[in-house]
């Protein structure tokens, strides 16, 4: 029943959607796009280290995000991960992964200041030394759950910065190829828009704006 009703939801007008829905729809549809990626490779590809520790990435990703769709359907997502997770999908959409980037460090790390130099001297431990390591943590990264589905977002973005390429100066640690090549990814992107073909592939594949012409 989820499956038909997450279907309904990608099949509905984006703009349309509420946030929790709109969360939901672009992090699954860049989980079933990674799939049929992985369902090309050639069965010796597949039969590789690399193939298979990648098929054991994707389906450990999936099931960490189990947990974040769930509380999508239900409307029960928390407001502050909620907002985040917004500023991340747009800045991704708009093919600006750098913001992205910076986004989700706020809200998986935060402001919280870090103990810098000595924290304790002595036997007697300071009254204050404590509410650095209890108040002062980001909470979100203090939940099991959170964590494991957060996690697996950083991993969507970093493949959907591949999928869909951008310049360089908009990109997190291009062409670093931990999920592949950045660089490749822009030139292959590249040729096809100068084959005039580019608006329909966009329309076929995801609703990312094109990739950015200059700096």
């Amino acid at each position: 029943m989820d499956q038909d009703k997450d279907f309904k939801r990608m099949k509905a007008s984006f703009n349309e959607l509420c946030d929790e829905d709109k969360i939901l729809v672009f992090f699954k549809k860049l989980l079933i796009e990674w799939n049929q990626e992985l369902d090309e490779m050639s069965d010796v590809e597949k039969r590789t280290a690399k193939g298979k520790s990648t098929f054991a990435t994707f389906k450990q990703c999936a099931r960490y995000l189990n947990p974040l769709f769930k509380f999508c359907r239900k409307k029960v997502l928390p407001d502050d991960i909620r907002k985040a997770l917004m500023l991340v999908v747009n800045c991704c959409m708009k093919r600006d992964y750098l913001a992205a980037m910076d986004h989700y460090i706020r809200m998986a790390i935060g402001n919280a200041p870090w103990p810098i130099g000595v924290t304790m001297v002595g036997i007697h431990e300071r009254s204050a030394r404590e509410k650095i390591y209890t108040n002062s943590v980001a909470h979100v990264m203090n939940d099991e759950t959170t964590r494991k589905y957060l996690q697996s977002v950083k991993r969507l973005m970093t493949f959907c910065q591949r999928r869909y390429p951008t310049m360089p100066s908009k990109a997190v640690e291009f062409n670093s190829l931990a999920n592949g090549s950045d660089l490749q990814a822009l030139l292959a992107e590249e040729k096809r828009n100068a084959g005039g073909s580019q608006q329909q592939q966009q329309e076929d594949k995801f609703f990312l704006m094109p990739p950015p012409k200059n700096d």
